[in-house]
This record gives C-alpha cells, structure tokens and sequence, in this order.
C-alpha cells in the first residue's frame, strides 16, 4: 500500500496491512485546543477517523469532515486536507495534502458541495463595541442569529453559540475575511455563499417582516 521508505517518514503508524493503514492524526482549534484521532486509510478510497478527543470517545469510522465539526471546527473543515496532520520524524505536523496519505483518497467519498448555503455573519455588541462571528450551517444556528440580529441592544453575553465575554479579543480583520464561502476563501460575496431568503433562515413562528414576506410570498 506505502512503501516503508515512505512511512519512515511519520511517527504514530499504528497498523500495516496490504490494504489498511492506521496512523495518529491531530487536529487544532484556535479555541479548544488540539483534538487527537487515529485516521484509517484503505485502498478503496476511504478515509475514516477514529476519535480520541478523550480516551474514551465514542465517536469511530468519521469522515474527515465528521471529525471536524465534532471537535467544533465549521468552515475550515471545508479544508480539511489541510487542518488534518500527521506527525513525523521531526516532531512536525504535516498536513494531509503533503503526504502520501492521499494515494487512494477519490472524490466519490468528499462531500458535495452544498448549491445553497449562508456563509458566516457577524453582530457588533453594543457595550463592547466589538464584532462577533455567527456560522449558519443548519436551521438552529440561523435561528439563533436571525434573532440575535432582531436584538437592538445585542451583547456577547447573549451569545448562545459559545461562551464569550466583551473581555475576549475581537477576530482579526484577516480572519473576518474568511466567511466559509466554498467558491473562494476571502470571497466577499456571491451565489454560492449569500442567502436572500430560504425555508433554513426564514421562520412561519416570526414577526418580523423578513419572514412575514417570505411566507406570504
């Protein structure tokens, strides 16, 4: 399956077969810090992660996308060829991109991109001033920022999503950039990632003439 010149390269390889490969894999959040897994590679084209986030997680046979957005990783988990690592002789992580871990991997086994999606919004807090990032990817998070949004006097506190005060650092503007789009990274805007309205970010229970509109439409 790899040559052995070329596993000699890595630490962590926990299993050889003919057609399987297990090998450690890690994973940083900016926040939470860095999540473990065990990455399974067969020659059928499957990538699976088992994950070890603490030891006794029960979460096994992941896509690698899967993994992502269970260790709280969204958006950059579009990227995940590169936000996966390995670890190797060095003592450096090498994304997945830059290894021959990759050999089989098909496009059969990623993701669809989705032709509908809302890229990430943010919400300036009206004591600290500072902007807040909201990711909509399924109907509850859109819910909580279609009504954040509605909040004249919106604070970090209320943030639903995660646990922040006004003391914590704002975003940079680099990063601000960055909205999940899946066309470009620092797209500012297009079809592919702005929403104008859709059964996932507009409700029948609201007031508001958004979704009034919507519905009666």
């Amino acid at each position: 399956m790899f040559t052995t010149q070329e596993l000699k390269r890595f630490v962590g390889v926990l299993r050889m077969e003919e057609n399987f490969l297990k090998i450690q894999c890690h994973s940083t959040h900016r926040r939470l810090g860095e999540s473990c897994g065990i990455l399974k590679v067969s020659t059928d084209g499957k990538l699976e992660i088992d994950c070890r986030c603490f030891p006794e997680c029960p979460k096994v046979n992941l896509s690698p996308i899967q993994f992502g957005r269970h260790i709280g990783k969204n958006t950059a988990m579009d990227n995940w060829k590169n936000h996966v690592r390995v670890m190797d002789t060095k003592g450096k992580r090498v994304p997945l991109k830059k290894t021959c871990l990759l050999r089989y991997y098909t496009e059969k086994f990623h993701r669809p991109r989705r032709s509908n999606m809302h890229r990430d919004e943010f919400i300036r807090c009206s004591k600290c001033n500072k902007q807040r990032r909201f990711s909509l990817r399924d109907q509850k998070q859109c819910r909580i920022y279609h009504d954040a949004s509605l909040k004249q006097d919106w604070q970090c506190s209320d943030m639903l999503t995660t646990i922040i005060t006004c003391d914590d650092a704002e975003e940079r503007n680099s990063r601000k950039s960055s909205r999940g789009c899946p066309r470009n990274p620092s797209c500012k805007g297009c079809v592919r990632c702005v929403c104008l309205g859709c059964s996932t970010c507009r409700f029948e229970d609201c007031e508001c003439r958004s979704c009034r509109e919507f519905y009666s439409n």
